[in-house]
């Protein structure tokens, strides 16, 4: 079994990390469970175009984080897994789906509450400063529509949305939102779900003086025991996805009051396994499961 990864981190990680082997912690954990299982697992670069897939009964996305560089590449390797008899997981059309962050307009259809969000291009502008002053909204976060990471993101008020939508390049897709002021006194519920069921709740946090509750830019986090209501309303929001996920991270906040998402991480999301003792087992449970391989079976590549 192939536990996949990234060559190499995503190219907007410009600073020092003393020890990058550290970011991979999910990837270890996940690969110690499957061994114990008896799997014969291993961790793979989903960029190597030496490795042949096919010799893998399943591979697991898991630290694909550099695809935001590479995001066609990235779709056309995966869709290579899928094709080559190696089971995909996620599936490759809910890695398709969730690539592209106008998976949010989807949600919304599917009556799934989301932080409203409006997207463009340069081109666009008149549009996006339009539906901005008639919705009301003053401070304000525009991110990429494809992106990971917090990369990219800004906070900015819609005095200044004018000119930042003029300096994009004119390819460039961006969604604007309204700046969530519970991100910062509630902080960011992340719901991980791990076979279809709940797993454990994070709750994080941004650094004094910031907006992003990654811990890349000094933001904390810690494992919560959910509201029944809260979790009642993102399992719901499980509910509704058309897909067989083997794992799912809601990342949302407070927004008019009731849970809105920020983000459905479906491809490369750090769980945080080592905040939920025993999530690194269930995370390899769920994965023999879809391969109908019981824990007692023969080792698979």
């Amino acid at each position: 079994m192939a536990v996949v990864r990234c060559e190499r981190l995503p190219s907007f990680v410009t600073w020092r990390i003393p020890d990058v082997e550290s970011l991979f912690a999910d990837d270890h954990r996940l690969l110690e469970a499957l061994r114990e299982r008896g799997v014969d697992a291993e961790a793979v670069a989903w960029s190597d175009p030496t490795v042949d897939w096919s010799r893998y009964d399943a591979a697991v996305l898991r630290s694909t984080w550099d695809y935001v560089d590479h995001v066609d590449a990235f779709l056309e390797a995966t869709d290579g897994i899928a094709h080559s008899g190696c089971l995909l997981l996620n599936p490759v059309d809910a890695v398709r789906w969730n690539a592209d962050k106008r998976y949010l307009d989807d949600l919304e259809r599917m009556g799934v509450p989301i932080v409203p969000v409006v997207r463009g291009r340069r081109v666009d502008a008149a549009r996006v400063l339009a539906a901005v002053d008639d919705a009301g909204w003053d401070e304000l976060v525009v991110k990429p529509a494809i992106g990971v990471g917090g990369s990219g993101v800004v906070r900015t008020t819609a005095s200044d949305l004018a000119a930042m939508l003029e300096a994009l390049p004119h390819d460039a897709e961006v969604m604007v939102q309204p700046f969530a002021a519970s991100i910062v006194a509630e902080g960011e519920l992340s719901f991980a779900f791990l076979g279809g069921t709940h797993s454990h709740v994070l709750r994080k946090r941004p650094a004094a003086g910031d907006f992003r509750a990654h811990g890349i830019y000094g933001g904390s986090i810690e494992r919560v025991v959910p509201d029944p209501d809260d979790l009642a309303a993102v399992e719901a929001m499980l509910a509704v996805l058309p897909f067989d996920l083997l794992y799912a991270r809601f990342d949302v906040v407070r927004f008019g009051g009731r849970l809105g998402v920020l983000e459905l991480e479906l491809i490369e999301p750090m769980l945080y396994l080592d905040l939920a003792p025993g999530s690194a087992g269930r995370l390899a449970e769920a994965t023999i499961a879809r391969l109908g391989t019981d824990r007692d079976g023969v080792a698979n590549d």
